[in-house]
């Protein structure tokens, strides 16, 4: 089993390390968060289809954090991505990122924590997961990770 945790600064290039890595993968699902121009998106790996992360006005299918809207039906979609992931048993499933919201049970939660624990439970998967630098610690007692379970890469920018 093993857990790949990709962690770094905020815009300190995460997403573009794991966008990079995983065209050297084969057998991926999950998803990755691109910026395009100032918006936020949700990218499914297998078929590149994206939702848009943040919206510009709150209405019923949204919700705020901070200065932020979200669009719950953008999570939606994104964890059900996940959840047929790792009910497909996957190889290598992709999680970008694990921030505030995941921390306090909201945003890809708690389809997060079901893939750590097949993870854990299973051997031929993998999962590389990006966590913000802030939350890495946090993060690693939260699922309580050995350190013989985890790999970080921390991206410099």
């Amino acid at each position: 089993m093993k857990i790949n945790i990709i962690t770094g600064k905020i815009r300190s290039g995460k997403t573009t390390f794991l966008q990079n890595l995983i065209l050297s993968l084969s057998e991926v699902e999950g998803i990755i968060q691109p910026t395009i121009g100032e918006k936020r998106f949700f990218q499914d790996v297998k078929s590149k289809q994206i939702k848009e992360i943040t919206s510009q006005e709150k209405n019923e299918s949204t919700f705020r954090l901070g200065k932020f809207i979200f669009n719950d039906k953008s999570f939606l979609w994104a964890k059900n991505i996940l959840e047929k992931a790792v009910n497909d048993v996957s190889k290598i499933i992709i999680v970008d990122e694990y921030g505030p919201l995941e921390i306090s049970g909201k945003g890809l939660e708690p389809v997060v924590s079901k893939i750590i624990e097949s993870v854990k439970n299973n051997k031929n998967m993998k999962l590389i997961i990006i966590v913000r630098e802030t939350l890495a610690e946090e993060f690693i007692e939260k699922f309580n990770l050995d350190k013989s379970e985890i790999e970080i890469t921390k991206i410099e920018n």
